[in-house]
């Protein structure tokens, strides 16, 4: 439901020009005359010249009213920096609020800011800078209109300052012109976004406002407003150098004191950073290191598939979205986590940007060789990527894609063209086609084989419903080797229905998302291999917390044995019924909580889980938390009644924006290993970091050899990076 705004309209700086529309807002850009301090304290003349946007409204809880708190957003530049300063009232600014100082903390648990910039303004890719009354930082990067959690790893470089005053908070931030890549035009145009989260109400509000029909909100950047003004900004090459200096020491335990394997670290890196033009870019590494990168969560695999742990590596990450293809999580044809796990890389190039009207991302890495389980060699080689993308038209890109592995165990090549054409608020229609070829080697099954695989997909959405149907096809073969493939030689089959009504008038209910989902999988020779039918109901409250119930009806037909956490199970058909219910509180307050409980079949027998999570801020400086999941099986096998626990503990600590750690401990009975990460963060400079970390695992319980060694093992390490800007 729409409001008017004649007031808020009157203030704004957006006007209808001849050359502008309604539904395409303009910003103009004021240059400044001087570099404003940045301090959050707008005490520059020019900033109180410009006038400011106003016109702020509601996405939540009533898409399109006005904005129940005021916000002014003012732009500026110089030859060098994008400069922001944002004015939030409040009208009780003693409930802001504010509990995160590290920087790409879970900030969104914060009131904040998000400003988003289509650099290119090519509506369909962005920069998203993020900031809360502190004015600590979090960014991401949005490729073709949409995000996923590897996306939010992306670290920039800008300055930002936060300050709480008696009439709500203030921001200012500068945003380097060497950040982002833009068109190499005299005045470039860039698209803008600026959404504003008032938490303790649960009120989220944007400029431009985006509605409720286009589900994605921030990601939308098709409908990002125009900002205009820029001219004279700093050209040439821009070139920066961060070299690292590490030192540690790692022991490995094994059966004993003569087994244990110790090995002292010390060592030398180079990254490098040169802009060919402003919107092309080569990164290159010389024996890059990456000992500060967080450890991943403990996983329980109770499936008969690979798990998925998503790229959390500095160097992969800056337009890591180009480089996606295929479908997340499932079939990837590049999947970075692939080059430099258990082979080191020595060194290569990473060239991302524009190239006319074509997105262009290049990588060529070498890796070493390595010594694996039971000592044989783990071959290195070359790893590379070609990625290409363009809009023939608007809202519609076409890409292709080319990876090639070369070392002295295999040759692998993948050529693949993808298609996504968005259109009305949210629907799209996508697909993509590889094929991957294996070199002859009479080591290898695989080798001489090709094959080919393909994904389509569409969906129809509005502001209250969507339909979607979808198809992919892998065959057995089809092995890219730089990729990742969860399941193979299969067929499926999908569809969903959703709706999700708001309620808008309601004082306790805000929305409900009800989900009905079904897939059918084949082998390509037409046998079953499984079903899912599946019911997902979510109904999120005012306050912010949630309830999810799911009613699910799984079957599997297995062809040969498997096995369950190691129980082997014979070939046959299984089916599952299963209910499970979830319960979150809004993780904005001091304290909150998460728990659930499903039951249901299990592989022919019964599955219990229970699970729970408590969180605890005790302020800006220390929050702690826990989670716990318990799984009871009972398998018709013998030895086929188990239970799993998995324990984890989170400590985040923080003296200041630029000096925080944390901590991951995490302990499961099936491994019986204690695991302990630890990570401290000095930025001495923006850009540059003094990391120390500790990793330990130790192992618990009864040893049936007392002659291994419990410590598992013990790291530690320092590491400190410095980046030089020319």
């Amino acid at each position: 439901m729409a409001f008017p705004a004649e007031q808020a309209r009157q203030d704004t700086l957006t006007v209808d020009s001849p050359e502008s529309s309604p539904a395409t807002p303009t910003i103009r850009a004021v240059r400044a005359p001087h570099p404003p301090t940045i301090d959050a304290v707008l005490d520059e003349a020019f900033w109180h010249e410009i006038d400011p946007v106003t016109d702020f409204r509601q996405r939540v809880p009533v898409d399109g009213a006005p904005s129940s708190e005021r916000t002014e957003l003012r732009v500026a530049f110089d030859d060098n920096n994008l400069y922001f300063a944002v004015v939030l009232h409040d009208s009780d600014p003693g409930g802001i609020r504010k509990s995160i100082l590290h920087r790409e903390g879970r900030i969104d648990q914060d009131d904040n800011i998000r400003i988003g910039l289509d650099t290119y303004n090519d509506k369909r890719n962005a920069y998203i800078f993020e900031i809360n009354p502190f004015g600590t930082q979090g960014d991401a990067l949005i490729t073709d209109e949409s995000m996923t959690l590897s996306d939010w790893w992306w670290e920039g470089v800008y300055e930002s300052e936060g300050r709480i005053t008696e009439d709500g908070w203030v921001v200012e931030a500068a945003v380097p012109f060497t950040t982002i890549r833009f068109a190499d035009s005299e005045a470039p145009e860039m698209g803008i976004l600026m959404e504003r989260t008032i938490r303790r109400k649960n009120e989220m509000v944007y400029f431009p406002h985006i509605g409720q029909e286009f589900r994605q909100g921030l990601t939308q950047v098709s409908q990002y407003a125009t900002l205009t003004g820029l001219e004279g900004l700093r050209r040439g090459r821009y070139m920066e150098i961060k070299p690292f200096a590490i030192a540690g020491r790692s022991v490995i335990g094994a059966h004993g004191a003569s087994d244990r394997a110790t090995e002292t670290l010390n060592d030398l890196g180079l990254d490098f950073k040169y802009s060919i033009t402003s919107n092309l870019t080569l990164d290159a590494t010389l024996n890059p290191d990456f000992a500060q990168v967080e450890a991943d969560n403990v996983q329980i695999n109770l499936t008969r598939f690979s798990l998925f742990f998503p790229e959390k590596r500095e160097f992969f990450l800056e337009r890591a979205g180009l480089f996606d293809f295929g479908d997340a999580e499932e079939t990837q044809v590049f999947f970075s986590r692939r080059i430099g796990i258990t082979n080191d890389i020595v060194g290569g190039g990473r060239l991302t940007g524009q190239a006319g009207p074509v997105s262009v991302g290049a990588l060529s890495l070498f890796t070493d060789d390595a010594t694996g389980p039971g000592g044989q060699t783990l071959p290195g080689g070359l790893n590379s990527v070609l990625r290409l993308r363009a809009d023939p038209l608007p809202r519609t890109t076409v890409g292709g894609i080319v990876t090639s592995l070369d070392s002295d165990a295999r040759t692998s090549r993948v050529v693949g063209g993808d298609l996504q054409v968005r259109f009305g608020g949210s629907s799209f229609l996508q697909g993509w086609v590889a094929r991957s070829s294996r070199g002859a080697d009479a080591s290898d099954s695989l080798s001489g084989s090709s094959a080919t695989a393909a994904s389509v997909e569409a969906d129809l959405r509005n502001s209250l419903l969507s339909v979607g149907a979808g198809y992919t096809r892998i065959p057995e073969g089809f092995d890219p080797a730089l990729g990742f493939v969860r399941r193979r030689d299969m067929r499926r089959a999908a569809g969903s229905l959703a709706v999700f009504p708001r309620f808008e008038r309601s004082r306790w209910a805000r929305q409900l998302l009800a989900v009905a989902y079904g897939e059918h999988i084949a082998g390509l020779d037409g046998v079953k291999q499984s079903t899912v039918l599946l019911s997902r109901n979510m109904l999120t409250f005012q306050t912010g917390d949630r309830a999810v119930l799911t009613l699910s009806r799984r079957s599997e037909a297995l062809q040969g044995p498997v096995r369950i956490q190691g129980r082997e199970l014979s070939a046959g058909d299984y089916a599952f019924n299963r209910a499970e219910l979830r319960l979150n509180t809004n993780d904005s307050r001091r304290f909150s909580g998460r728990g659930g409980f499903s039951v249901g079949q299990f592989w022919g027998g019964t599955r219990t889980q229970l699970s729970g999570g408590l969180m605890w801020k005790t302020g800006p400086h220390l929050t702690i938390g826990g989670d716990y999941t318990w799984n009871d099986v009972g398998l018709p096998v013998d030895d086929g009644d188990f239970t799993t626990r998995l324990t984890g503990v989170t400590i985040l600590g923080a003296i200041s924006r630029s000096l925080f750690a944390n901590a991951l401990i995490q302990y499961d009975d099936v491994s019986n290993v204690m695991q302990a990460n630890v990570r401290i963060d000095w930025i001495h400079t923006p850009g540059s970091d003094l990391f120390v970390v500790f990793d330990t695992g130790y192992l618990t319980g009864d040893l049936l050899d007392p002659r291994t060694e419990r410590w598992q093992r013990r790291t530690g390490v320092v590491k400190l990076t410095y980046l030089k800007a020319f």
